[in-house]
């Protein structure tokens, strides 16, 4: 998109003058993540003479001290960061600096409240974050929101739930099998008994034993989790996914994407060795490739984003070059909506970042400012040509 299509120049005097409000603040942000600097010559000096009507000739910055101003204030709003050219970082950073010496107040760290409303009926979903629900083999569930401490005890086993993790510390009397489940719009962190930690994402399951005495330390899991495995070299963890394939490794760090809406599982190595088997085929993974196992078939693809596949875990939704379709799967399931279709998925890439922390009408801004059109209507994302 040019410069000329897109009201940047008023909206980066509004940034300079203290002006700009939240979700222009978002649309502008998102659009400098699609359309950086070092492929549009048109916006560098758009900058500079935006800067020279609202301040005159900047201060004397370095670019390392640019760019720590500005990343600070990048961190402290709710935008993605912005690749930026030096002389860029100069003219931001001094901007920054010379609204704070005045004190202006910047409405990019305004309450998010006011925030304008989007077109259409918009249901108050839960808050996202971290919520879950434990079932214990005799079938009784615990709502982890408000269970916290030690909400089970058996034997030497200890079962300790506090902000947003489940720990299984000790040796249980008798093996049982617990199901951790995540809701949509939820997320949270399981300490398994033998040490390996696993992340859900939202609408995801893991079962699992009290305790690892067999052969293998086996669990199954539905939707997404990422899993850093304690090596035990003796006993193998084994991964059950729907039923449909299995991850067999020793000690590694790897994600799992089994969703049952998406066309195939991904199986995403950031280190050390697994091996994935589907319909009787099987794959070694190295780090840095993906399994993708669909119908009957297994692929593996090398020079995979893994930052991108596990972001989920560290609180984005990153994209690059996505399937719009699939990236309204990963938004409804965090944001708990039904997405709706009125003629076909639009044939609209998505590239950039979204803070899993925004809030529904917020992200929609996002997707609005890269030529998403959508109402709301209840519980129902509509997506209009």
């Amino acid at each position: 998109m040019e410069p000329k299509n897109f009201p940047v120049a008023d909206l980066l005097q509004k940034y300079l003058d203290g002006t700009l409000t939240d979700a222009e603040s978002i649309a502008l942000f998102a659009w400098l993540k699609e359309n950086p600097v070092e492929e549009d010559t048109q916006l560098e000096p758009l900058l500079e003479a935006v800067y020279h009507r609202s301040f005159g000739e900047p201060p004397a910055l370095s670019p390392a001290a640019s760019a720590r101003i500005l990343n600070r204030l990048m961190d402290s709003t709710a935008t993605p960061v912005v690749p930026l050219r030096r002389r860029w970082l100069r003219y931001a950073a001094a901007a920054v600096l010379i609204l704070a010496a005045a004190g202006t107040a910047m409405l990019l760290m305004r309450h998010r409240d006011t925030t304008p409303p989007l077109a259409g009926n918009l249901a108050a979903p839960a808050k996202q974050g971290n919520h879950a629900v434990l079932t214990l083999a005799d079938g009784r569930q615990i709502q982890l929101d408000s269970a916290q401490g030690n909400i089970v005890q058996s034997g030497e086993l200890k079962v300790n739930n506090d902000s947003g993790q489940l720990d299984y510390e000790g040796k249980a009397g008798n093996m049982e099998y617990h199901t951790l489940t995540t809701p949509r719009g939820g997320q949270y962190k399981l300490l398994l008994p033998d040490g390996t930690t696993a992340w859900l994402n939202a609408g995801s399951s893991i079962r699992f034993p009290t305790a690892f005495n067999g052969k293998y330390r086996q669990v199954k899991m539905t939707g997404e989790v990422y899993f850093d495995v304690k090596q035990q070299a003796n006993n193998p963890f084994m991964v059950d996914i729907n039923g449909k394939a299995t991850v067999e490794v020793l000690g590694t760090a790897f994600n799992v994407n089994a969703y049952t809406d998406e066309p195939a599982i991904r199986t995403t190595l950031l280190q050390g060795s697994v091996r994935m088997t589907h319909h009787g085929k099987s794959a070694i993974l190295e780090p840095g490739q993906q399994a993708i196992a669909s119908h009957d078939q297994l692929n593996v693809t090398s020079n995979t984003d893994t930052e991108m596949a596990v972001a989920w875990k560290d609180g984005l939704f990153r994209f690059d070059h996505t399937p719009l379709d699939e990236v309204l799967r990963q938004l409804a399931r965090w944001y708990n909506v039904e997405v709706v279709y009125e003629k076909g998925v639009p044939d609209v890439p998505f590239s950039g970042e979204i803070k899993r922390d925004l809030d529904l009408k917020q992200a929609l801004i996002v997707l609005g400012s890269m030529g998403v059109h959508c109402r709301v209507d209840g519980n129902k994302l509509i997506i209009m040509p």
